[in-house]
């Protein structure tokens, strides 16, 4: 969860996060926005990830985030993994 409460998905690889002070994003929603034409991933009950619209941020907006409100399933992770791809290519 970021400042002023935005519910986000942290995609950027663990090597990547390794390396560098910033995470890439997307934000998680609870409503499907189709007729927006929204690039959406459902993530089940969480929510559903907008991969159209990924965000470069510091690591230091989750300072005092000890644990993730979820955390997905190895399965769910690589489906969104896969369509961020599609986008953004290998």
């Amino acid at each position: 969860m970021l400042l002023g409460g935005m519910l986000c998905l942290i995609v950027s690889a663990d090597h990547v996060n390794a390396e560098r002070e910033e995470r890439i994003i997307v934000e998680v929603i609870s409503e499907t926005l189709a007729s927006a034409a929204a690039l959406l991933v459902s993530l089940g009950a969480i929510g559903s990830a907008v991969i159209g619209t990924p965000m470069t941020v510091s690591a230091s907006w989750f300072v005092g985030a000890d644990e993730p409100i979820a955390v997905l399933e190895p399965q769910l992770a690589a489906v969104v993994g896969q369509e961020l791809r599609k986008l953004i290519g290998p």
